[in-house]
């Protein structure tokens, strides 16, 4: 038994370790990056749209490419939707995959009432090495007229320039490329501009949003309820016909209930008043019984002579039925 626990315990450990493993692993990019170059472009992108002029933002939105739109269609939902208030300063930034073999940086900007997080997809810009190359030959061509290793003709033409990075040769080229030509290893693409909310902001956005959607849909299915039960009288609205035949036949009906209303006080004699029948709720009587009161009741009024209850009278009145109500 000890040993059964004692194998499961290990058992658990190593699936322990082999998930804190899994998470602790950095991501494999799509292509080798410089952490701070591309903080740097995306730093350089955020203050060239995060405020724009009215004119500038036509212009962007009509005529612009894919970053320029992207960007200033996020920067002015986040003003407009979730009221981010003015642009203060930047946070911590991270590097993900990005969708097509691009790489994404999302940098966090700290705006007045709430932090906004910008990322920017990336694709590698295949001719930066071949102009690097470039610039660096013709660097050297020049110091070669002057007698200068190429170094040192850089620190004494360049030193002054504090945009450029002169720590190394390479960090030199990369400078330059980007304040003369506005060329980075990397060509920024598209920029998605997102509000941070935290969890309970979420939840409480995520319950409103519900209870308005279902209160939405029983509105919808009250009303639909509503018209479906006026659909009865939809014929009687658009038919005339429908409408002449039924006020024709009410009319028929209560003019033979008046008749034979007529026939009975005629027979009886009066026209003041009808001998009225009143029938408890819970003392009914059948049908046969009835028609006998009634028959009888008639030959009485009739003076007629008395004799069996079914006995017919002289006169043209004739009771069929009786429909009870």
């Amino acid at each position: 038994m000890k040993n059964k626990l004692k194998i499961m315990l290990l058992l658990s450990m190593l699936l322990t370790f082999m998930f804190v493993l899994t998470g602790c692993a950095e991501e494999e990019l799509n292509f080798e990056v410089d952490n701070d170059l591309m903080q740097s472009q995306t730093k350089e992108i955020i203050n060239q749209y995060v405020e724009v002029t009215p004119a500038q933002k036509d212009y962007y939105l009509s005529e612009g490419d894919e970053l320029q739109k992207t960007a200033i269609a996020g920067f002015e939902a986040a003003q407009t939707t979730d009221h981010v208030g003015y642009f203060m300063d930047f946070k911590d930034g991270t590097t993900s995959n990005g969708v097509d073999g691009k790489v994404n940086f999302s940098q966090i900007c700290r705006f007045e009432h709430r932090d906004v997080k910008v990322t920017v997809s990336y694709k590698q810009n295949k001719a930066f090495d071949y102009d690097k190359e470039k610039l660096y030959t013709d660097l050297s061509s020049q110091a070669s007229q002057y007698g200068l290793d190429t170094a040192s003709f850089v620190s004494q033409m360049y030193g002054n320039y504090p945009e450029l990075d002169l720590t190394s040769m390479d960090a030199f080229l990369d400078s330059y490329l980007a304040a003369a030509y506005g060329e980075y290893p990397y060509i920024a693409e598209e920029c998605e501009v997102s509000a941070v909310y935290s969890t309970k902001e979420l939840v409480a956005q995520g319950g409103k949003n519900t209870a308005i959607g279902m209160g939405v849909v029983f509105i919808v299915l009250i009303f639909i309820s509503f018209v479906i039960s006026l659909l009865k009288y939809l014929p009687l609205l658009f038919d005339a016909d429908i409408r002449k035949a039924k006020a024709e036949k009410k009319k028929a009906h209560d003019d033979a209930k008046k008749k034979t209303e007529e026939r009975i006080l005629a027979a009886s004699g009066t026209e003041k008043a009808a001998p009225q029948v009143a029938f408890a709720k819970d003392d009914l009587m059948n049908d046969a019984e009835l028609v006998a009161v009634i028959t009888a009741a008639i030959n009485a009024a009739a003076g007629g002579a008395r004799g069996p209850a079914y006995t017919a009278s002289k006169d043209t009145l004739v009771v069929r039925s009786i429909r009870r109500r």
